[in-house]
């Protein structure tokens, strides 16, 4: 079993042993963690790396009687050098007065860096209960030397500094997602590299060999749940990170390893996670035809599940845990979205306490992200998926505006919904869930009409195992596809009707330089049609037409447009729809 230490030689409440005790009962022991569980043999976790930072220690003491002032005993750096965007990490011990290492008002690391431009930036340390004590994580986002003051302060009021540096270099990552400065319809990468979602749900049950298969096809964003029921992994994923075992305020070291290993194995594969906070279960006790696992969250030990968004109480305690939250887990490239929360409709705060309460509880989780994570990421929460679930103060409040869809999987449903969605709030729209069914062409024709209409990535298709190999093939050649798309530039969306059955419809985003659309035929194929875009300026363009069943391009040809109307006409071909690219050779 790993030792749990941290350096805490004045720790009141005999800490150690109780969390000892507690993981012996639990988990029997803490063998050598598999990452994901498909991995041969143990994976043995790395140690701190044999150089160490240059460092100086500092103390600061205050004349205040029968008072010791807190001290930094060790401070050990993972690397001199680190890439952009990548970890660097400090590992700590510390010697301070505090009976919980969770509770910031006891105990409270952090440090401050100075970018090599001179930008401030300010991060929070913690505590890992799983044998290593403390640390504090960061991710780089210039090139150059970073000065930085480790600070600790415990609950006598007192304070240690550690003094050091690093030098950021070039890794070839472009950084964790951000709203786009450029498009309000997308996200975008932190370096300003285009970004869109080729997103599937796989809520629990990683395994490291079906992140292989996403990312072979594509697959860039998943969604994943702080909840109960993921088994793989180092068996830290059945419960959530505050569960009542572990009591109120304090963190279960084995989910934390979770997070910390299948963020690993994101970054390996260049993935990113949409990460949901508080699944609707975990918030769930009363509700009947709602699963339930209040019971295991920390956070019943304080009262009902329907006062969870009022009571000031579990305020306290929840600005706890998202402190912590951001502070191990905000440093990685490969955690995308804070999810604040999946489906708050089906929760026993919304069904039998107040709607308005709820929507500012939302507001205000929103805010404390905002405020406290220094790498800006976008946030985001859901409804559930009926027709009625339209949820207007969510959509207004967070980043992305996010509706869930099990109500109409046609195609024409989608696009509905989106461009109404963007009429209304002008931002990132996604659709967080949808499908639940295996179901090639029902698929197939929303990730494309989901595409040209504007959403800012595909919809999340509920869940992993649902996804058969030949959606995969499908996922494939749509990544293939927007791999090609600069989504910053901005791009007004054209829609074409079939007055016909054997007509074919257009959607297109309709941009100065690089224009891109789906036509879709239902009977007869797509080949040798001839359709009119409206609202296209005059001019000479370059189409490139892509089969989305094959990923192969049946032709170009060189088009004008007059009058305001641009004419394609279709290459032969046997599928019922095509994707295509226009270019302006105007260069405008």
């Amino acid at each position: 079993m790993m030792a749990l230490t941290g350096g805490m030689s004045r720790v009141k409440g005999k800490l150690s042993i109780i969390l000892a005790v507690m993981l012996l009962v639990i988990t029997g022991s803490l063998m050598a963690v598999k990452l994901a569980g498909d991995r041969e043999g143990e994976r043995v976790v790395k140690g701190l790396a044999d150089e160490s930072a240059e460092m100086t220690l500092i103390n600061q003491t205050e004349d205040i009687p029968n008072a010791a002032a807190p001290s930094i005993k060790s401070v050990n750096a993972n690397t001199n050098t680190v890439g952009l965007y990548e970890k660097f990490e400090l590992h700590l011990e510390l010697d301070a007065d505090y009976d919980n290492p969770y509770n910031p008002d006891e105990v409270d690391l952090s440090m401050e860096l100075v970018s090599p431009g001179g930008k401030l930036w300010r991060v929070n340390g913690f505590f890992d209960a799983t044998g290593y004590g403390w640390k504090i994580r960061f991710s780089p986002d210039e090139v150059g030397l970073w000065s930085y003051r480790v600070n600790v302060t415990d609950r006598s009021g007192l304070s240690a500094g550690a003094d050091g540096s690093f030098e950021a270099v070039e890794s070839g990552r472009h950084g964790w997602i951000v709203l786009s400065e450029e498009n309000p319809r997308y996200l975008e990468y932190k370096d300003g590299s285009s970004f869109y979602g080729v997103s599937i749900a796989y809520p629990w049950g990683i395994l490291n060999m079906n992140l292989d298969k996403i990312a072979a096809h594509g697959g860039n964003l998943i969604t994943y749940w702080n909840g109960n029921y993921d088994n793989t992994g180092n068996g830290g994923g059945k419960q959530q990170l505050e569960p009542v075992w572990v009591g109120i305020g304090r963190i279960d070291p084995l989910k934390a390893k979770r997070i910390d290993d299948l963020l690993e194995a994101f970054e390996e594969r260049g993935l990113l996670m949409n990460f949901v906070i508080w699944p609707h279960d975990s918030l769930t006790h009363h509700l009947s035809g709602w699963p339930s696992t209040w019971e295991h969250n920390a956070y019943s030990l304080l009262g009902e599940a329907k006062d969870f968004y009022m009571d000031e109480e579990m305020w306290t305690y929840q600005e706890r845990l998202y402190r912590y939250i951001i502070a191990r887990w905000g440093h990685s490239h490969a955690l995308g979205i804070w999810d604040i929360i999946c489906e708050i409709n089906g929760t026993d705060g919304w069904a039998f306490g107040s709607h308005d309460a709820a929507n500012a509880w939302v507001e205000k989780v929103h805010r404390f992200f905002k405020e406290h994570d220094p790498y800006g990421r976008p946030t985001k929460g859901s409804m559930a998926g009926n027709r009625q679930d339209y949820w207007d103060a969510g959509y207004r409040t967070l980043d992305i505006a996010d509706r869930e869809n099990y109500y109409d999987l046609h195609y024409t449903a989608y696009a509905e919904d989106i461009r109404q969605r963007w009429e209304a709030y002008e931002k990132p729209l996604f659709i967080g869930e949808t499908g639940n069914i295996t179901d090639v062409q029902t698929y197939h024709q929303a990730i494309w009409v989901s595409l040209v209409n504007g959403l800012a990535a595909t919809p999340f298709w509920w869940e992993f195992s649902l996804v058969n190999d030949e959606m995969f093939e499908r996922m494939k050649h749509f990544a293939s596809f927007v791999q090609r798309i600069d989504f910053r530039e901005k791009r007004e969306p054209v829609y074409r009707s079939a007055p016909e059955p054997e007509e074919a419809q257009v959607w297109a985003m309709r941009g100065d330089a690089v224009s891109f659309g789906w036509l879709l035929a239902e009977t007869g194929g797509s080949g040798g049609k001839t359709v009119e875009l409206p609202e296209w300026p005059d001019g000479v363009y370059e189409v490139d037409w892509y089969d989305p069943h094959t990923g192969e391009s049946p032709g170009t040809a060189t088009i004008t447009a007059s009058g305001g109307v641009l004419v394609l006409n279709t290459p032969e071909s046997a599928s019922p729809d095509l994707a295509f690219m226009i270019r302006s050779r105007e260069g405008r």
